[in-house]
């Protein structure tokens, strides 16, 4: 605990007596936020995620771990938007007493030292271990974005993720988890780009190729597409909300008039489409017919 914590940016402790220097009524000043009993935050320091953790720390458990979307969020893996900016995630080994305060949410589960790693100082369920964890949280094609960004940015490897889970004899999610890790593919490079994927995939169409390269008849480089069927000249473009710009919606048309002139045929998805998934596969399928896939 600082001297002085109120020249400081870190969270602390306060006690009957104070904290450092300070006396308990200076600690209840404006100069301070409260993120839960007896922790204090100066306002100087950003209010984010990472400092609410570092807070929560400083009264838990040395076995307690981050977990579910807190850990998700450390470790920068997508989750979709109400599980965000949520309370701080808690996991304590099972038999153990859960801390009760504001601001947290504390679970029991078993866990290995081999699922937990050490993050910005704190601890926190690896990347395969959040996987199986956040199952029971996300559906199908939002755990397979995560997932996704797990392999690509983690090297997390099926055979980790599979290890995890069938170390895990029963827990809710199992069975998702398990659908979800065939699924996965490192080349993904955004979650909307992964969601789509598993829409596609779950109406029952050929599985398309993430980031597909394309190059002419003499092997010059031409685009590259978010997904494609590389044998039926097929390429499908998420426009996110970066395509709106002019300049960005300018390249894309030239890029697509391109495409066009070399043979592929070219499918435009937009949010609103994957907002509701039938429009997005209706587009492929038409797509997928017009060149006899089927």
């Amino acid at each position: 605990m600082p001297s002085n914590p109120q020249t400081h940016g870190d969270p602390f402790v306060v006690t009957s007596a104070g904290a450092g220097s300070l006396t308990r009524a200076a600690c209840r000043t404006q100069r301070f936020r409260q993120p839960s009993r007896a922790l204090r935050i100066p306002v100087v320091c950003p209010d984010t995620l990472l400092t609410r953790c570092r807070a929560i720390e400083l009264v838990s458990r040395a076995d307690a771990v981050l977990w579910g979307p807190t850990a998700a969020e450390l470790l920068g893996l997508p989750i979709p938007y109400r599980l965000e900016a949520a309370p701080v995630h808690v996991l304590v080994p099972e038999g153990l007493p859960r801390p009760r305060r504001s601001g947290v949410v504390a679970r029991q589960a078993d866990i290995v030292p081999d699922e937990v790693i050490t993050l910005v100082g704190l601890h926190v369920t690896s990347p395969a271990r959040t996987f199986t964890d956040l199952a029971q949280y996300l559906s199908l094609p939002d755990l397979v974005a995560l997932g996704d960004a797990a392999m690509r940015q983690h090297a997390v490897g099926a055979s980790e993720l599979l290890g995890v889970l069938n170390r895990r004899l029963r827990y809710p999610g199992k069975v998702r988890a398990r659908q979800a890790i065939p699924l996965l593919d490192p080349r993904s490079e955004s979650p909307q780009e992964s969601r789509l994927r598993v829409h596609i995939v779950q109406d029952g169409l050929p599985v398309p190729e993430p980031n597909l390269v394309i190059t002419d008849s003499l092997g010059q480089f031409l685009a590259r597409g978010d997904l494609g069927y590389r044998r039926w000249r097929i390429v499908i473009e998420y426009d996110g909300a970066c395509h709106d710009l002019p300049e960005r919606r300018r390249a894309d048309a030239t890029r697509r008039t391109l495409l066009r002139e070399h043979g592929w045929y070219v499918v435009e998805v937009i949010a609103e489409d994957l907002r509701h998934p039938q429009r997005a596969i209706g587009k492929v399928r038409r797509a997928l017919q017009v060149r006899g896939a089927i």
